[in-house]
């Protein structure tokens, strides 16, 4: 991003929350909100026009084709931007579908005031950030689909393997490089192999592989604290 005031176009369709969220990213250092839309085709206008860095996106998320051709819509007329979606809807089900779509920060709206600025700040510097519940509900899919079958799966290194069960709980690459003991520029390249390896374009589908394949459960080692601390790009 440049590193002059970041651009942010919010999409809801509460006033109230539009007012609301408005006032908060105001008050971040380097966001300004610089226009509001209700629908779909507000948006698609709005975000062609504005051209903004972030889009904070309230939008009825249900794991549904219609829902996910809506979200690519938005996307495509804000190629570049970073999506934050906020949402009182991120079901596992529905962070499955997302993932699958494409590279989006997520968030629940029980989230404090303070998560949702540590969100906003992330998200402006170009970053990926999950909510605490978000990283948890990854984790859980994780585990749930452990006993997956893995026929076809490209043959992962032992390290490899450690560093995505830790990408799939959401650590950041540094925060990883301290459970491992390697630098981040190590982590980094195992992250790229991963992607290489098994045919991903964004950091955040390997959250995805993981849970759809059941390759790993968590392993010991950090945990999130409060405040979830992101995944670097």
């Amino acid at each position: 991003l440049p590193s002059e005031t970041a651009r942010a176009v919010i999409v809801d369709d509460h006033i109230l929350f539009q007012e609301l969220i408005t006032a908060v990213v105001n008050n971040v250092p380097g966001l300004r909100v610089v226009g509001w839309a209700k629908t779909e085709a507000e948006a698609v206008q709005l975000l062609a026009r504005q051209r903004p860095h972030v889009v904070i996106l309230d939008l009825l998320l249900v794991p549904s084709d219609s829902s996910l051709v809506a979200l690519h819509r938005i996307c495509a007329a804000a190629p570049g931007a970073h999506i934050l979606i906020f949402s009182g809807n991120l079901t596992p089900a529905v962070i499955r579908r997302i993932l699958s779509t494409g590279e989006f920060s997520l968030i629940d709206k029980s989230a404090t005031l303070d998560e949702f600025r540590a969100a906003l700040r992330t998200v402006a510097q170009g970053r990926t950030y999950f909510s605490p519940e978000i990283a948890e509900s990854i984790r859980r899919l994780v585990l749930s689909s452990r006993h997956a079958g893995t026929a076809g799966s490209p043959e992962l290194t032992s390290r490899e393997e450690s560093v995505l069960s830790y990408l799939a709980r959401g650590l950041s690459s540094r925060e990883i490089a301290s459970a491992l003991g390697l630098s981040r520029h190590t982590v980094a390249n195992h992250r790229n192999r991963l992607m290489r390896k098994i045919g991903v374009h964004r950091a955040t589908q390997l959250s995805l592989y993981a849970a759809n394949h059941g390759l790993l459960a968590a392993p010991s080692g950090p945990e999130r604290k409060t405040s979830a601390r992101n995944r670097s790009k």
